[in-house]
């Protein structure tokens, strides 16, 4: 009995013990005071910072947008006066598949929506002159370009163009006259006698510019344009850049040799002291209002 008495004490002594060691432990994973203070200041500076990152977020944004308004102005200020008008620019117009393709119907309905919505077709050195002298413009200008002189143009654009009473400009490669599927000087010429179609100059064989020696680039300019004024009797003073490549050398030429104005093949806006850079917007299967008109 003495001894059980003995074994019991022991038990609760170290039993005793093993309940102060585990409260201790217990005691010693729960966060002070001082940490659960540090734990929510740390979460709250979390949330400053990213405040802080959204403002500054926000401040880069509007100093983009700062930035491109300043750099519109400045633009403007070294080039202008500067205004958005509509140059359209097609290819074929034809029903077959490819990029550069507008579908019959589409053109028709594209000429119908422009006329619904009151534009007037001017030429290209109306807009030159606008541009430099302030002559006004219609209320709603847009021009008409089409590119390499195909024989669908004669066969299917022509036509609609005439029953809306709309100005356009061919531009023509004159190597490529007469070839397959390309007009002939007899089609230019009655297009040419209704008065409405320019015709403009797209260069001898539509090689990339930028790689010409002076030499040649004035072989595919000039004499082009002395074989299209040749045979049209027409004064030859437009041009376009074949493939849409602007070349120094060549804006140049242009100057020197009677040109009123070229025209690239990407968009933006017309200006006064820019008239060898004219933009286009190239015009596809799609309703015109797609493309901002």
């Amino acid at each position: 009995m003495g001894i059980f008495k003995t074994n019991f004490k022991i038990f609760l002594f170290l039993g005793g013990v093993i309940l102060v060691l585990v409260g201790l432990f217990i005691f010693k994973k729960l966060p002070s005071k001082k940490e659960q203070k540090i734990t929510h200041q740390s979460g709250f500076s979390a949330l400053v910072k990213e405040g802080r990152n959204e403002n500054e977020e926000k401040e880069k944004i509007e100093e983009g947008k700062e930035h491109k308004e300043e750099k519109a102005k400045k633009f403007i200020a070294d080039y202008g006066p500067c205004l958005n008008i509509p140059i359209l620019m097609y290819h074929h117009v034809a029903d077959e598949s490819g990029w550069l393709y507008v579908r019959k119907d589409y053109f028709l309905s594209q000429m119908d929506y422009l006329a619904q919505k009151g534009y007037t077709t001017v030429t290209l050195p109306e807009v030159v002159e606008s541009l430099q002298t302030g002559k006004p413009l219609p209320q709603k200008p847009i021009v008409l370009t089409f590119d390499d002189g195909y024989l669908d143009f004669y066969e299917n654009a022509y036509s609609v163009l005439k029953s809306h009473n709309f100005k356009a400009t061919v531009f023509i490669i004159t190597q490529h006259l007469g070839g397959t599927g390309y007009l002939s000087w007899e089609n230019l010429r009655e297009m040419v006698s209704s008065g409405l179609i320019s015709v403009g100059d797209h260069t001898l064989s539509h090689p990339s510019l930028l790689p010409l020696t002076e030499e040649k680039l004035k072989d595919e300019i000039i004499s082009a344009k002395n074989i299209i004024e040749e045979n049209l009797g027409i004064s030859v003073n437009l041009f376009a850049y074949p493939y849409g490549g602007v070349n120094g050398q060549a804006e140049k030429i242009l100057k020197e040799n009677g040109f009123l104005a070229a025209v690239i093949s990407s968009r933006g806006l017309s200006c006064a002291k820019l008239p060898y850079k004219l933009p286009r917007i190239r015009i596809g299967n799609a309703p015109l209002s797609a493309y901002g008109l």
